[in-house]
């Protein structure tokens, strides 16, 4: 089991790359080529050492990568709240999505009404569409509330970010 990676640790390396999303993904590619090479090497005296340090290595990159670039909640978890949030372009956008997901799981089963995840996407596409309909495209100068919500959950979830850092997630949006 991995330990729990340290904030400080975190930001440190972040630090260290630039707090450049590319160099993160470049470096976290880098260190798993590594770390597929080293899978061969099982009989080499310090593989546990090193395999340990390179998976620390990994975790500390990915949480470095989630601090940068928090996820977004997939569509197909959306609830009425997460709905009414979205501006005009999000909401095209997830409907596109929520009908991909429908035509993936639209034959999962071949009994008739026992495909829950097809019901579950077809609800979400219903009130996606009858969100757009209530909705205008948004102008240049407004700023998204999901991505201001994105920036919000991030440096609440991440613990005590730096001055800095905030005010980049901030100019972000500009």
């Amino acid at each position: 089991m991995l330990n729990t990676v340290n904030l400080k640790e975190v930001e440190k390396l972040a630090n260290q790359l630039g707090n450049d999303l590319e160099k993160v993904q470049r470096e976290l590619k880098r260190i798993q080529s590594i770390k597929c090479r080293l899978k061969k090497q099982k009989g080499k005296k310090t593989y546990e050492q090193e395999m340990s340090e390179t998976l620390k290595y990994e975790q500390l990159l990915k949480e470095v990568r989630s601090l940068l670039s928090p996820k977004k909640k997939p569509v197909t978890q959306y609830t009425l709240e997460d709905v009414e949030k979205l501006d005009y372009d999000e909401t095209i956008k997830a409907i596109r999505s929520i009908q991909s997901k429908k035509t993936l799981t639209r034959w999962l089963t071949p009994e008739e009404g026992n495909n829950e995840e097809f019901k579950k996407a077809c609800e979400i596409e219903k009130m996606l569409i009858e969100h757009r309909e209530k909705i205008k495209p948004v102008d240049e100068t407004y700023i998204r509330k999901t991505d201001l919500i994105k920036i919000i959950e991030t440096i609440e979830s991440s613990g005590e970010l730096s001055q800095e850092r905030i005010i980049e997630l901030l100019r972000s949006l500009l």
